[in-house]
């Protein structure tokens, strides 16, 4: 039986790998940090596998409990001084890749952007970038359908800002 669990769980984390790198990359900056939050989530998936009760689909409760890890270390990272200290510089980074920016390179200012965003609002347009659903990014994130639709235009507003604010 746990042979079974074991592989079954293997095939749905092979299957979904995508999902998982996507959130691990929108939530760190640094290849090693992206390698350790993709091992949480690994854990995590794997403690709550058998929980899992196919009252939606797969890649659904995947992306709950990866959103979820993934704001949970950088809450714990934030408390680190080290990790205080490595952000300031990564805003500096940023802000000298933003300056060499040109328009072929509007995929990584608007993921620049995105990542200023807080947690669930960076979680709500990164799958609103994915075309989930309103229903999805709501049984993803756990708001209203209706609140989904009104942060995604919030959002939305919120990125053309700062990214005019920017070229200013």
């Amino acid at each position: 039986m746990a042979d079974k669990k074991k592989e079954k769980f293997i095939d749905v984390f092979e299957e979904n790998i995508g999902i998982i790198l996507k959130i691990a990359k929108a939530y760190t900056d640094i290849t090693q940090d992206t390698e350790d939050l993709v091992n949480d989530i690994a854990l995590e998936l794997w403690k709550s596998f058998g929980r899992f009760r196919n009252e939606s689909k797969i890649s659904t409760w995947i992306y709950r409990v990866a959103l979820n890890t993934a704001m949970n270390y950088n809450r714990k990272r934030e408390r680190d001084s080290l990790f205080v200290l490595q952000n300031k510089t990564k805003n500096i980074r940023q802000n000298y890749l933003i300056q060499q920016a040109d328009s072929s390179n509007d995929y990584v200012l608007l993921y620049q952007h995105i990542n200023k965003l807080n947690e669930i609002n960076k979680a709500i347009i990164l799958l609103y970038l994915e075309e989930k659903s309103h229903r999805e990014i709501a049984e993803i994130t756990g708001i209203s359908e209706t609140n989904v639709g009104t942060r995604i235009n919030r959002i939305k507003t919120q990125i053309k800002k700062s990214i005019t604010q920017q070229n200013y």
